[in-house]
């Protein structure tokens, strides 16, 4: 009995930290002249830079959404600073600071 007591309580500490993303929510291609090999190895460091932006973060992201956003935004922004093609909203929503 103790031990599916611990057990349980175990599965629910780690559900409470399923606010980190385990990958990319979208869709990246690989840039004009970059191989696949390229591509793969700016995708691996592009990940490792995003997780550690939400973990390097002071504030634990609210909810799931708000984690996966913050991930994208980096993963993102790293590939396309590699020179990899990225999804573009239509409308650029600019929000009050």
């Amino acid at each position: 009995m103790l031990r599916t007591l611990k057990f349980l309580m175990l599965i629910s500490m780690l559900c409470s930290c399923s606010t980190m993303p385990t990958g990319p929510s979208v869709l990246v291609l690989p840039g004009n002249g970059k191989t696949f090999d390229r591509f793969h190895a700016d995708d691996v460091m592009c990940r490792r830079y995003a997780r550690e932006l939400i973990t390097a973060s002071q504030k634990e992201p609210d909810s799931k959404e708000e984690g996966q956003q913050g991930y994208d935004i980096g993963y993102i922004q790293c590939m396309y600073g590699k020179g990899h093609q990225v999804p573009v909203e239509e409308e650029i929503v600019y929000e009050a600071l």
